[in-house]
C-alpha cells in the first residue's frame, strides 16, 4: 500500500465548495503514479521499455466529498497482474482516517511505439510482489448501452487536455460527461459513483461528442453517457449514480 497527502486548494472544488469528481480522478491517478516511482518502474522505467499504462475501467465509490481546505490521504496497492491487465484498489480517507471514497481500476501494459497490448514484464511482479502465476482480478460490471440520447454537447479538444502519453488525460472524459447533464439537473443531485470504460484514444485538435440518458427517480437519478470522436466512433463508456441533496 503507498498513501499520499493531498490539500483540496480552489481549483479542485466546485461551486459547493466539493472537491470536484475529476480531482479526486487525478489524486487517484497520481498516487498510483507516485507508487510505480518509488518501485522503480516510473515514467523513466516506462519510457526505457517503450512500454506505457493505459486505463482501461474505473469503478468509484465516493460517500463524502471532501471541502476547501480538507487534508485527505489518497492510498493504492497493486491487487493482481494477470497477462497484459494490471489491477488496482483505491482508497480516500479524511485528516481522520476514516474511509469517504473507494475505487477499483483495470489498467493494460502497451507498446507505445506500435500501439499495442504487451505482456506484462516480469519486473513489474517483482517490485509488486504479485505471483506470475496469479490468475485473480478485480471485476467491474459492463455499462449499459444507450435506448436514447436526453441532452448532449460538443467540444474540441485542447492542448490542456493532453496527458504525458501524448492522448487525452483520462479525467477530462468524465468531465465532459457531467457536462452533458444540464446544470438545473445537476444542482438538485450530489454524486455518488462513477463507471467508466475507455474504448478509444484520442489527441489534441479533434472534436468530440457528449450523450447522455437521464433517468430522473425522485430520490436518486442514474445516467448513461457515450462518448463519440468525429466520426461516430465510441471512445469512452459511462455511468453515473446521483443522489438528491
Amino acid at each position: 500500500m503507498t498513501e499520499k497527502q493531498y490539500e483540496i486548494y480552489y481549483h479542485d472544488i466546485d461551486y459547493n465548495r466539493k472537491a470536484l469528481i475529476t480531482s479526486l480522478v487525478n489524486f487517484l491517478g497520481d498516487v498510483a503514479t507516485y507508487q510505480s516511482e518509488e518501485l522503480g518502474v516510473g515514467i523513466d522505467y516506462l519510457m526505457k521499455n517503450e512500454v506505457a499504462w493505459v486505463l482501461y475501467k474505473w469503478d468509484i465509490d465516493i460517500k463524502e466529498f471532501p471541502t476547501y481546505g480538507d487534508k485527505i490521504t489518497v492510498k493504492t496497492s497493486a491487487f493482481s497482474l494477470k497477462k497484459f491487465y494490471a489491477f488496482r484498489e483505491h482508497e480516500i480517507c479524511n485528516d481522520k482516517g476514516q474511509v469517504i471514497g473507494t475505487a477499483k481500476s483495470i489498467w493494460f501494459l502497451i507498446n507505445f511505439k506500435k500501439r499495442r497490448p504487451v505482456k506484462i514484464l516480469k519486473r513489474f511482479y517483482e517490485v509488486y510482489e504479485i505471483d506470475e502465476n496469479c490468475k485473480e482480478e478485480l471485476h467491474i460490471d459492463d455499462i449499459n448501452e444507450l435506448s436514447r440520447v436526453d441532452h448532449e454537447q460538443s467540444f474540441t479538444i485542447r492542448y490542456s487536455d493532453i496527458d504525458t502519453n501524448k492522448h487525452v488525460n483520462n479525467a477530462k472524459y468524465i468531465s465532459w460527461a457531467i457536462e452533458a447533464v444540464p446544470l438545473d439537473v445537476i444542482l438538485k443531485y450530489r454524486l455518488e459513483r462513477v463507471k467508466v470504460t475507455y474504448q478509444k484514444e484520442t489527441t489534441y485538435g479533434h472534436s468530440i461528442n457528449s450523450k447522455v440518458q437521464v433517468e430522473d427517480k425522485d430520490d436518486s437519478m442514474y445516467c448513461i453517457h457515450r462518448i463519440f470522436d468525429e466520426e461516430g466512433k465510441e471512445l469512452t463508456l459511462l455511468e453515473t449514480f446521483w443522489k438528491k441533496q
